[in-house]
This record gives C-alpha cells, sequence and structure tokens, in this order.
C-alpha cells in the first residue's frame, strides 16, 4: 500500500489542507505544535475510523471552524478524504465522524458505505488491524519502543506470527481439529448405531417363512374367489334377463295404471258435466217461466229493448217540461225579491233625509238647494213621511207576495210526478232487460256443456280402447314378482359371497404386501448394514488421517517459529551496525521477542536512551522488512514520527543513509520531523507551518529540496 493524496477539512489545526505523497523518501518537516503529526493521525484516521484518534471526539474539529446549519451544515463538518495505491488499484476512502464512503478508481458509486463497513473493509484489504498498523509500518511520536504493549511472550510471539501471517497456520489447525471433532462424533454415533449383521440376518429368515406361508394362504383364496366368480356370473347372466323382463313389465304396467287414471279422469268430468247441465237447464227454466211464458227468449228481449228506447224518449220529454216550470217559477220569485230589495233601499235612504229634516227648523237653510225653508219647513216634513209609509207597505206586500211564491205551484209539482214515474218505468224495464240477458247468458252456457259433455264421450271412449290394449300388451309378458322375488335372493346370496371372496383375497394381499415389504426392508439393511460398516471404517480412516495432519501441522508451527526470532535478529543486526557505525554488531531475542545488544561478543543490558531508541527503531525497521519479505500482504509504505529527537547528528545521517537503502523493499517512506537538518537528506519535501494569527496549520508542497552532499558539514 502507498500514500497518494490526503484532504483534511476543518480536522484539528488544519482548516483546508491538501497533502501529495509521491513515491521515495518524503519528509514532512515543521515546527513543534504546527499540526505535523496530525496529518499521521488524519491517515489512520481514514484507514481505521475514530479507534486511531487521539483525546475526545469533540475535540477533533477545528476550534475557530465556524458552525452553520441547514443546507450548507454538511461542508462545515470535520472530514478527511485519503487516496491509496494498494497492488496497482487506486481507492479512496472519504471519513467524517458519522459517515463514511470507500470507492475505487473513479467510481462514483461507493463499493462500502458507514464507519463499521468501511473499517472493515480496510482492515481486509491491507490485512491489519490499527493496532498491528501502529506496531508495524507507522512509528508514532513518543511510541518507538518495539512491541510496547506487548507483555509476555506469548503474547508476543502471537502478535509477530499474526502479523507474518502464520496465523493462518492455527487457523489452519482448528479446521482440521474440528472436522476431526466432526468426524469422531459421527463415528461414536455410528458405532453406537451399528447393530449386528447375524440379529438382521435370523430375522430376515423368519420373515422369509412367514411369507411363505402367506402367499400359500393368498393363492388358496385367489382360486376361491375365481370359483365364486364363475358361479356368480351364471347367476348374475340369469338376473339380468329377469331385471330386463322386470323393466318392461313395470314400463306397461305404469302405462295401464297411467291410462286408467286418465281414464277415471274422464268420466269424472263427464259426471261432473251432466250434473252441471241439469242444473243450468232447471235454474233457466225456472227463470224464464216467469219472464216469456210461452214466448220465445229473443222475441222477449226485442220487445223490451223497444219499450226503454220508448220510455227513454218520453223521460226526456219529462225533464224538459220540468226544467221549463221551474224556471219559470223561480223567475217570478227572483223579480218579487228584486223589487222588495229595491224598495227597502229607498225606504232606508228617505228615512236618513227624514232624520236629516228632523233635525232642522224654519229658519234653516234646504239642505238641497240651499235656501231658508220658511213655511215649507212643514210641506217637507209631512211628504216625506208619507213617502216612507207607503214604500214601507209596498214592501210588506211584496214580502208576502214572495213567501207566497217560494211554494211550487202546482205545475211544477204535476212535472215532478210525471218525471218519477217515467224514471221508475224506465228503471223497471232496464231490470228486466238485465234478467232476461242473464237467461240468455244460462241459455249458452247450456249449450256450451252440452258440447263439452259430447267431447268427454269421445275422449272416454279413445281412452278405454287404450287401456285395453295396454292391458293386453301386459297379459303377454307373462311377469311373474315371485319367480323374481326368488331368483333375486339367490343373486344377493351369490354376490354376498363374492364380496366376501373379495375380501378376504385383498386382506392376504395386504399380508404378503407387508411380509414382503419386511423382507425388503431386511435385506435393505442388511445392504445398509454393509454400507454403514464401510462408512465407519473410512471414518476411522479420516480420523487417522486428521491426527496425522494436526500433528504435522504443529511440528509446522514449531518449525516457522523457531525460525522468525533468528530471522528478525538478523535483520535488526544488520540496521544496528549500519545505524551505530558498526559499534554494535548483532541483536539477540530472548523467548519474549525483547532485543539485547551484544559488544564485542557480550550482551549489554544498559544502554543510552538515544541507543534505546536506535535498537527499537532497528527491530520495527525489521519486522516490517520481514513482513515486505514474507505476509502475504504487498505492502510498501513505512511511516516514522519523530524518530530523530534522542538520535545525535552523525546517527540522523545513518538513519537517513539507511532508509534511503530500505527503498529497495519500501517504495515510499514518510518521514515527520520539527529538524530542519533533515530536508537535505529526503527525496521530496512538504512543509507544515502554523498561522497564529488565523490559527490554522497550512501545507506547502516544497517538491525536491536541493541536494547538500556535505552532510556533515551543515549540521
Amino acid at each position: 500500500m502507498k500514500l497518494r493524496s490526503l484532504t483534511m477539512r476543518y480536522f484539528r489545526q488544519h482548516v483546508e489542507s491538501s497533502v501529495q505523497f509521491p513515491d521515495g523518501l518524503v519528509g514532512v518537516i515543521g515546527t513543534n505544535g504546527s499540526g505535523k503529526t496530525t496529518i499521521l493521525e488524519a491517515i489512520a484516521f481514514a484507514l481505521f475510523g475514530s479507534k486511531a484518534l487521539r483525546g475526545k471526539l469533540e475535540d477533533v474539529r477545528t476550534r475557530t471552524a465556524p458552525f452553520k446549519t441547514g443546507r450548507g451544515k454538511r461542508e462545515q463538518e470535520m472530514r478527511v478524504e485519503l487516496a491509496i495505491d494498494h497492488e496497482g488499484v487506486v481507492f479512496k476512502i472519504e471519513r467524517s465522524l458519522t459517515e463514511a464512503a470507500l470507492f475505487v478508481g473513479g467510481d462514483a458509486v461507493a463499493i462500502a458505505s458507514g464507519n463499521r463497513e468501511v473499517s472493515n473493509k480496510i482492515g481486509t484489504l491491507i490485512g491489519m488491524s490499527h493496532e498491528e498498523f501502529v506496531a508495524t509500518y507507522c512509528t508514532e511520536q513518543k511510541g518507538l519502543e518495539f512491541l510496547s504493549g506487548k507483555k509476555g511472550a506469548t503474547e508476543r510471539e502471537k502478535f509477530i506470527i499474526r502479523m507474518m501471517g502464520y496465523n493462518r497456520l492455527e487457523e489452519l489447525q482448528e479446521l482440521l481439529r474440528g472436522d476431526r471433532r466432526d468426524k469422531r462424533s459421527v463415528l461414536v454415533g455410528y458405532e453406537a448405531s451399528l447393530g449386528s449383521r447375524e440379529e438382521i440376518e435370523a430375522r430376515l429368515v423368519q420373515e422369509r417363512d412367514a411369507l411363505l406361508k402367506v402367499k400359500e394362504r393368498h393363492n388358496d383364496a385367489v382360486q376361491s374367489l375365481m370359483k365364486v366368480e364363475s358361479d356368480f356370473s351364471i347367476v348374475h347372466e340369469r338376473m339380468y334377463k329377469l331385471e330386463d323382463g322386470r323393466l318392461r313389465f313395470l314400463k306397461e304396467r305404469d302405462v295401464v295404471q297411467a291410462l286408467e287414471v286418465r281414464l277415471e279422469e274422464r268420466m269424472k268430468r263427464r259426471r261432473a258435466t251432466d250434473d252441471s247441465l241439469v242444473v243450468g237447464q232447471d235454474e233457466l227454466a225456472r227463470a224464464l217461466k216467469p219472464l216469456i211464458g210461452s214466448r220465445d227468449l229473443n222475441e222477449a228481449l226485442s220487445e223490451v229493448k223497444r219499450e226503454i228506447a220508448t220510455r227513454r224518449d218520453s223521460l226526456e220529454e219529462s225533464n224538459r217540461r220540468l226544467h221549463e216550470e221551474e224556471v219559470a217559477w223561480k223567475a217570478g220569485v227572483s223579480g218579487v225579491a228584486a223589487e222588495r230589495g229595491a224598495l227597502e233601499r229607498q225606504v232606508e235612504q228617505l228615512t236618513k233625509k227624514a232624520k236629516k229634516i228632523g233635525d232642522l227648523d224654519a229658519t234653516s237653510e234646504c239642505p238641497t238647494c240651499g235656501q231658508p225653508l220658511g213655511e215649507s219647513f212643514e210641506g217637507v216634513s209631512h211628504h216625506l213621511r208619507e213617502e216612507i209609509a207607503t214604500l214601507k207597505r209596498r214592501s210588506a206586500e211584496l214580502l208576502e207576495s214572495e213567501r207566497q211564491r217560494s211554494v211550487a205551484p202546482e205545475s211544477v209539482e204535476q212535472a215532478r210526478r210525471r218525471q218519477r214515474e217515467e224514471s221508475e218505468a224506465l228503471q223497471k224495464l232496464q231490470a228486466r232487460l238485465h234478467e232476461l240477458q242473464t237467461c240468455q247468458q244460462l241459455g249458452e252456457k247450456v249449450v256450451q256443456l252440452q258440447s263439452a259433455r259430447a267431447s268427454i264421450e269421445g275422449e272416454i271412449a279413445s281412452v278405454a280402447e287404450d287401456v285395453e290394449r295396454a292391458r293386453e300388451r301386459l297379459r303377454v309378458l307373462q311377469f311373474s314378482e315371485d319367480d323374481y322375488a326368488k331368483e333375486k335372493g339367490a343373486h344377493d346370496a351369490s354376490q354376498r359371497l363374492l364380496e366376501v371372496a373379495r375380501l378376504q383375497r385383498v386382506r392376504l394381499e395386504g399380508e404378503l404386501n407387508t411380509h414382503e415389504a419386511m423382507v425388503t426392508r431386511s435385506k435393505e439393511e442388511l445392504a445398509k448394514f454393509d454400507e454403514r460398516r464401510a462408512d465407519v471404517e473410512k471414518l476411522r480412516r479420516d480420523v487417522r488421517v486428521f491426527d496425522e495432519c494436526d500433528r504435522i501441522v504443529t511440528d509446522f508451527r514449531k518449525s516457522v517459529n523457531s525460525s522468525i526470532r533468528p530471522r528478525l535478529a538478523e535483520l535488526a543486526s544488520e540496521y544496528l551496525a549500519d545505524l551505530t557505525d558498526g559499534r554494535y554488531s548483532a541483536v539477540e531475542l530472548e523467548e519474549d521477542f525483547s532485543p539485547t545488544v551484544l559488544e564485542d561478543g557480550e550482551a549489554k543490558r544498559v544502554i543510552s536512551g538515544g541507543e534505546e531508541d536506535i535498537l527499537n527503531l532497528c527491530m520495527r525497521i525489521s519486522l516490517s522488512h520481514m513482513l515486505a519479505e514474507r505476509a502475504g500482504q504487498s505492502f510498501s509504505l513505512l511511516m516514522l514520527d519523530e524518530v530523530f529527537g534522542s538520535l545525535d547528528e552523525g546517527r540522523r545521517g545513518n538513519v537517513l543513509a539507511l532508509l534511503e537503502k530500505l527503498r529497495r523493499r519500501f517504495e515510499q517512506i514518510v518521514i515527520i520531523t520539527h529538524l530542519d537538518d533533515i530536508k537535505d537528506g529526503v527525496q521530496h519535501l512538504i512543509q507544515v507551518e502554523y498561522d497564529e494569527a488565523s490559527g490554522g496549520a497550512y501545507v506547502t508542497d516544497v517538491g525536491e529540496p536541493e541536494r547538500n552532499f556535505n552532510f556533515a558539514l551543515n549540521v
């Protein structure tokens, strides 16, 4: 894996910083607190998530960064984007505290989303956890001590074996042992359920004997059934013929019964028609005798109709005369009433005048002409009183005349009596006409009954002939119910015997099938027994093979583990000799992988702090070297954070020279330091500076620095 680019937004001191990582020896230089180590922390955060962060999560976001809500809130979040090159494929990681995404190449669709999913995917991709990453390829500031967190030989050994990829042997051995346990469990079950072959063979002999006996009984039942079926076929043939004759007999008998019912119905209809005819004739005779006597009914009807027409004309004339008399009478009464009303109105007017004049005297003015009344006052008043008295007498006479005229005159009463007589005579004639018409309808009914009786007589004769012919056909069949009942009883008995024989055969067939199935089952059990015994033998061989494989893997693991420590000590010795200019030529590793320096062939238990840092640096580089040699993952990155702090100038130069040599195995080596004199020993320089005014860090890509070949003079 190699780094390609890193973008940090609101990540600790870095408000907006971008870093490009080329191949070779890359130096990240800046003053203390400028944000150099933050770059390493951002890389680890992009790869492994929040577990790589230092301190509290709320302190990661840039303290001076603005806060924003709404649509622009996402742009104000802390965010890291890292591009890496792994085995020729570029992966891009985008991560914040709340979300993460992993992209391949320039694809816009993420292959993994979510912090946990992306971290798991990255761990699988590079083949190590954050702890392993920090303990090997990435040396954090003040974390140079080799495997400082691993206490005890077992824990250190397992960690190194896991980093070297040899933990696959443990996984393989666990799989082998798991399969062996499964095989042994199956073997124990098979052995417990295997049983005895002799028991199965003995049971098979008994079942075969029982099967032969059942076969004999079944054959006897089959023979008996064949005989019963033969006897039944003969009886059934006779019964079939009888059934056919009986069906014809029943059919003809039903025909005879239906015809007899029809004949009886026709006879009943004739008797009912005769009774109705007698009643109708008697009723017609009784009704006609008082009406027409010995005359003809049609002649009597014509005579009554003529009389009704004459009476209607007379009634119309009487109504006309009555109307004329009543109109004249009512006109006279109305004239008298009108005259009396006019006189009463005149009396009322004159009375009002007289009252008005009564209120005057001889000196008053005339209400009509306005002249003084004088002497004529008495004459006018007397004249009005006489005229009023005359009018009242005339009104009384008219009232009396009106009372006399309110009684109908004799001419009107005569006209009314004549009209009533004519109306009553017409009603009697109409009633007589209705009686005659009823008699006429009764006569028509008598004629219809006579016609219906004649038709019924014809039907009776025809049905009687059909009955005789049907009875003759029934006699020709000569069917006997007694003979049929006897033959039916014999047939039913033979059928029951046949059913019993069939049931017996079916029952024995079931027993036969059961015994055959038992024999087949025992044969199959024998075959399965042989197969199971072969499986048991195979399982036993498999268990022995797994035992041998477990032993071989155990021996191989011991051999591998014994080879790791010498090779790691050999590499550390080479690096230590280079860094100390040959003062210390060798490193020994104890059982717990604790390193010890050899000086002139003797172990040096106490060394200075700077020498201890050199030793730990050599051990870390050696482990990374072995990983690059032996691990299944292709890892081309080495990152060192402030590893020069306790080294003198000469040894810093030796470390740079050693790192230059390591480029053959690590294509990309990133050195983070605050020492400016290191810049001349790197191929690519990245400057990190801190702006006190804004409180933010920014990155300057210096590129390839100018080489100073007189390194010792500069320092």
